[in-house]
């Protein structure tokens, strides 16, 4: 339930506006790199009068997209993520947080801090640049290996979905390619080998990583194992990836 009073004795260094009637402008000394102060919100929950509701209102995604373009499902997913990392929530574009009143003061500044960063568009764009390897990763193959017959997503064993190959590069001894960002995918890929492996499959392996020395030892040393060629990072692959793959298959 919404007690302006009540909040006003518990939190200090902010304070409340009536905006209309049940939503509160929250005043807090937190400003944007152009001077405006941030814009909080807080009134009942819609969906839960014992909670209370801390939002921007949306406001703070209009104003980023005046520096920053969401046209892509890349860059709408990259912002979700930061948001769901700090324990807040996005819908129709308002950000939020929802609590009860003893722990307000906790989570407004949760908010504070989930806005800080979703306003930051450095964090923005290297955040989807990072996020981005796979998608250039496979423009790169598209446009690069377009002389080849190239098999995207393919299933070698009886159609299991659990081992499926990023890219399979046709020849009597068949190149699977795969893009490796972290330890979660680098285990896959080696549970995939073994897997062709036991089953007498002919292959060769290809993992074309986004940063190799980001992996577990353990994952390093796995992959070393099982693959047969590894490029440390995609800019590795694009400047030797063509001539190495022109040589295994001429030599098949």
């Amino acid at each position: 339930m919404l007690n302006i009073e009540q909040l006003k004795k518990n939190v200090s260094g902010i304070d409340f506006r009536l905006k209309r009637p049940g939503i509160y402008k929250v005043l807090v000394p937190f400003f944007h790199e152009d001077g405006d102060m941030y814009d909080i919100f807080l009134e009942e929950s819609p969906v839960n009068p014992n909670l209370l509701r801390i939002s921007d209102h949306g406001l703070t995604i209009m104003k980023l997209s005046y520096c920053f373009d969401f046209n892509t499902d890349n860059k709408k997913d990259v912002l979700n993520s930061i948001i769901l990392q700090n324990r807040a929530k996005i819908e129709n574009g308002e950000i939020y947080i929802e609590a009860t009143p003893d722990i307000f003061q906790q989570c407004l500044y949760q908010l504070l801090q989930t806005l800080t960063k979703v306003s930051n568009v450095d964090i923005l764009s290297r955040e989807t640049i990072k996020s981005m390897f796979y998608d250039l990763l496979k423009e790169f193959v598209g446009v690069s290996f377009s002389a080849y017959e190239i098999t995207e997503k393919y299933t070698p064993i009886a159609n299991d979905e659990n081992l499926m190959v990023d890219y399979r590069i046709n020849a009597r001894k068949p190149i699977f390619l795969y893009g490796v960002k972290d330890d979660s995918k680098a285990s896959k890929v080696i549970i995939n080998c073994l897997n062709y492996q036991k089953n007498d499959i002919p292959f060769r392996s290809l993992v074309v990583h986004e940063d190799l020395d980001g992996l577990t030892s353990f994952n390093k040393k796995q992959l070393i194992n099982v693959s047969d060629k590894q490029f440390c990072t995609l800019e590795d692959f694009k400047a030797y990836g063509l001539a190495y793959i022109q040589r295994e298959l001429s030599a098949a």
